[in-house]
């Protein structure tokens, strides 16, 4: 039933990190973080979506808006070492709690009344810090970017590139970072080269999709498919408290 659940979750991740280039780190752990330990997923997964993004990344580098991406490049470095100090310091019964709990709180904010609420929960500094530790603590960083590209004035094909390359880049440092602390690489349970094999081809599905035919529909769904797991796991994490 494990193998099922999985293989499923890829699928679907996969084929929505390929259409929307983001999603696929936070909605595979928010699935099998109700399986296995927080931290022994958080690397391996990231190490899963770094090889199987390649093909995405060769595509989108050159279409990338980097001026954009260059404060939440810096703010993401500050905030993957607090991450890493929650990973290593705290229980996963309160990691669970904490993440989707601070990224509702921020997808909350960005639809504010209050300006100075707003304009602070769309900030690129703020965003790229959320970012950073979330991913380091449980590879959920996706989203509170996401926010911040959602309400920017880029047409969703310059987002969608910029994603692809921002995850790269992150998971990258977020991997290296993680190798740098545990001399040890961390692979998916059980089947880690076929569930690769099974990730890049829903990716690849995904990215074809996306050439077809663009719909901004897609794009929402995913985001808000993101939100509602937040909400589930939260949920969740609270009830096993």
């Amino acid at each position: 039933m494990s193998e099922f659940i999985i293989i499923s979750t890829l699928i679907v991740a996969g084929f929505i990190r390929g259409y929307t280039g983001f999603g696929f780190s936070a909605l595979v752990i928010l699935v099998l973080s109700s399986m296995y330990p927080v931290a022994e997923m958080v690397p391996a997964v990231l190490l899963l979506d770094l090889l199987v993004c390649l093909p995405l990344v060769a595509s989108a580098w050159n279409k990338t808006d980097f001026k954009t991406l260059t404060p939440l490049l810096w703010a993401t470095g500050l905030g993957v070492p607090f991450g890493y100090l929650l990973l290593l310091y705290l229980p996963d019964s309160l990691l669970k709690v904490i993440v989707p709990g601070a990224i509702l709180a921020l997808a909350a904010l960005s639809h504010s009344k209050h300006a100075l609420t707003l304009q602070l929960s769309r900030s690129p500094l703020l965003c790229g810090f959320m970012s950073g530790w979330t991913t380091s603590a449980v590879s959920a960083g996706g989203a509170p970017v996401v926010i911040y590209m959602r309400y920017s004035k880029m047409p969703i094909d310059v987002q969608r590139n910029s994603l692809i390359s921002y995850f790269f880049l992150t998971t990258c440092f977020v991997v290296g970072s993680s190798y740098v602390m545990t001399k040890q690489w961390y692979f998916m349970p059980d089947h880690p080269l076929g569930y690769a094999l099974i990730s890049m081809t829903a990716l690849m599905a995904g990215k074809l999709a996306f050439k077809y035919k663009n719909l901004n529909i897609i794009h929402q769904a995913a985001f808000y498919l993101m939100l509602i797991l937040s909400a589930l796991a939260l949920l969740r994490a609270i009830w096993m408290l």
